[in-house]
């Protein structure tokens, strides 16, 4: 018996050392998710944007190009954001402010375009069309 155990116990081990690597999960996404909305001090408001890179190479820089709308639907303000290099299958959170642009006047962030998701020998991606939006805050996200 005690053989018994001590050969499953080792037949466990080798499998679990043996398996392979779980590897992150590639989507063929660019998943963005606009997470908080926060009132800074100055009256402003700071918004939290996570970026998950589902591609199989890294990004050396993502780069949004977004316009924050009012509450009327008119536009408020153009901001151009960057994320340093995301490796494939990581996140990264960005957060900015909106300097005297109170959270409760806006009512939509909206993405113009996105570059550098691929190197600029790959000609063929158009990359607003990686994007995977998601959204946990009371204002429009998209697109």
């Amino acid at each position: 018996m005690r053989i018994f155990v001590q050969r499953a116990i080792l037949g466990i081990a080798i499998a679990v050392f043996a398996a392979p690597v779980q590897a992150q999960q590639v989507t063929g996404k660019i998943s963005l998710e606009l997470n908080q909305l926060q009132p800074t001090a100055d009256g402003g408001c700071r918004l939290s944007i996570i970026a998950t890179n589902g591609l199989e190479r890294p990004m050396d820089k993502l780069g949004l190009e977004m316009v924050a709308f009012n509450k009327e639907g008119l536009v408020d303000q153009f901001l151009r954001l960057q994320f340093s290099r995301i490796s494939a299958g990581k996140t990264k959170v960005l957060q900015f402010d909106l300097a005297g642009k109170a959270c409760d006047s806006l009512s939509r962030l909206h993405i113009n375009d996105v570059k550098n998701c691929v190197p600029p020998s790959i000609t063929d991606v158009y990359c607003p069309d990686l994007l995977d939006l998601s959204n946990r805050t009371p204002i429009e996200f998209g697109d």
